[in-house]
């Protein structure tokens, strides 16, 4: 079975060595490098706003009180989640663009064309987890007609967390558990439909889990 005909009956598929290798370093190091201090920004829910702090991102206060609020919510099984992205209102400042177009122009030919696509992305950011990071049980509704999750982190280990959980059947017995690998693309096809997750990190500083995201049309 090739990857067109198991994304089309299964709902996913896995591109392992996407970019050679010096590619995907370079996009690694780019990221890890970025300094701007509006390069990234945290996104939690639920987001009940902290009227005693001043809420701007530098605050680590209100950071974490952010994202104690997610945790207590998903320990509640509600829809939550907590990890920073990109914010492409300021990303000429800190090289995303150059990211972005750098990883569409290849899914553009390598995934889109055999998939009869325009090679539109509708949204694409690169997201960092940290330690007690998550994203719970959803599905991405009509984002797109797929949605791409490409892996930049380097030696990770399965007690890290951080893992991409997949559901396939929509059943959340039946799992399909992608740990995280370095120049990896896993793609979802949204009418499947799939359902996934992120499980919550429980990673040392030094490890980062890094993706490029987004949707295709």
């Amino acid at each position: 079975m090739n990857w067109v005909e198991q994304l089309q009956e299964q709902g996913f598929a896995q591109f392992r060595q996407y970019l050679p290798s010096d590619t995907a370093n370079h996009l690694r190091k780019q990221i890890l490098t970025a300094a701007h201090f509006k390069t990234w920004r945290l996104l939690t829910t639920p987001y009940r706003p902290l009227t005693h702090i001043k809420d701007r991102i530098s605050s680590s206060n209100v950071e974490k009180c952010r994202q104690q609020q997610a945790i207590k919510a998903e320990r509640n099984k509600q829809f939550a989640f907590s990890f920073y992205r990109t914010s492409n209102k300021h990303a000429k400042r800190h090289g995303a663009g150059d990211i972005h177009l750098n990883l569409a122009k290849t899914l553009k030919e390598q995934v889109a064309m055999p998939l009869g696509l325009s090679g539109e992305i509708r949204d694409s950011f690169v997201a960092k987890f940290e330690r007690e990071q998550f994203i719970s049980y959803h599905t991405d509704g009509s984002a797109g007609q797929y949605a791409f999750i490409y892996q930049l982190s380097k030696g990770w280990q399965p007690k890290y967390g951080g893992q991409l959980v997949l559901y396939p059947t929509k059943s959340r017995f039946y799992r399909k558990v992608i740990q995280p690998e370095f120049n990896c693309l896993t793609l979802l096809k949204l009418n499947h439909p799939m359902p996934h997750s992120v499980r919550m990190l429980n990673n040392p500083k030094h490890k980062h889990r890094l993706t490029i995201s987004g949707w295709l049309e």
